[in-house]
């Protein structure tokens, strides 16, 4: 079986913990490998707490043992200690009431309109989540922003534009779950992109455990991804249930792949998974919503996640 992509919310976590920057002390290069500790051959698995940033120098040194696995994690740790020693406090969005707005408007052809909204976070663990969130932020306004370059360079396009009408991105947040364990949220983004039809609206979730500070994927919820498949017949069957679904869609839309499960958001006592629309019913019910309590997940789940989810286990 092919190896599988780093998922982009554990890749873009590496990459902040070490400001975009070699994690070995004194290197400072910013052209990053994203290295296992424990050799992928051996875990198998792409987690957070066992990857870490290395130039493709040191990336090399630490694969010829130059560097070694228990320096590698020494310097994992550090990371996460040090982060809110040099963090300099300054965001590149301005605060609007207790949250942070990035903006950013092109009157070019067909120019663009971006406006996302982040949580800022008091406490050091957490700020290194509102770092995160503003990094994603980032990545979706450099993608407007390259598509704009694209436009002004392409003669064509200026002369015959296929719409007047701006690209248009908005982002937006509910906090679902705050405490000392886990923050969960829930983003919805509305879009427009010049000369469509329509609009659209998509949702994304970003949930993370604090203490160790770790992004929950949905591989870190199963611990094993051959676990799936019986989560998704158990989910399968509780929509069912409702009678509210055409067996075509629950098929479809309920086969074990990340794609269908991985939008999920943390709760005090279970977890909430999102079908976007067309996934399990037509457009015009919009997105579903089914929640399911830690108990009655952990039996296809890894118990070591579960407990870390939990309210009042230790």
């Amino acid at each position: 079986m092919a190896r599988p992509a780093i998922p982009a919310e554990i890749r873009r976590a590496v990459l902040v913990e070490c400001g975009h920057r070699c994690a070995i002390p004194r290197c400072n290069q910013t052209e990053l490998d994203i290295h296992h500790i424990v050799p992928w051959e051996t875990c198998q698995i792409h987690e957070y707490l066992n990857l870490i940033a290395l130039c493709p120098i040191c990336h090399r040194r630490a694969h010829n043992g130059d560097i070694d696995r228990k320096s590698l994690m020494i310097y994992k740790e550090n990371l996460a200690k040090e982060f809110g020693i040099h963090d300099n406090g300054t965001f590149q969005a301005d605060v609007i009431e207790l949250r942070r707005r990035m903006k950013e408007e092109n009157h070019g052809t067909p120019g663009f309109s971006f406006q996302f909204d982040f949580p800022d976070f008091p406490s050091v663990v957490e700020r290194i989540v509102s770092r995160n969130i503003e990094a994603w932020g980032c990545e979706l306004l450099a993608s407007f922003q390259e598509a704009q370059e694209s436009n002004d360079s392409d003669a064509k396009a200026a002369e015959y534009p296929l719409s007047h009408l701006k690209n248009q991105l908005d982002g937006h947040y509910q906090v679902i779950r705050r405490d000392d364990r886990i923050i969960s949220i829930r983003y919805t983004i509305d879009y427009y992109y010049s000369g469509a039809a329509h609009g659209g609206r998509s949702t994304r979730v970003l949930n993370y455990l604090l203490k160790p500070f770790n992004p929950i994927t949905l591989e870190y919820l199963l611990g094993d991804i051959t676990r799936l498949p019986n989560l998704a017949d158990h989910i399968r069957q509780k929509l069912v249930d409702t009678g509210r679904y055409k067996a075509d869609w629950l098929i479809t839309g309920t086969e074990p792949t990340l794609e269908n499960f991985s939008l999920f958001n943390i709760e005090q006592h279970g977890l909430t998974f999102t079908f976007p629309e067309y996934r399990i019913a037509c457009y015009a019910e919009g997105e579903q919503r089914i929640w399911l309590s830690f108990y009655e997940i952990a039996p296809f789940c890894d118990p070591k996640a579960i407990a870390s989810m939990e309210v009042g286990t230790s």
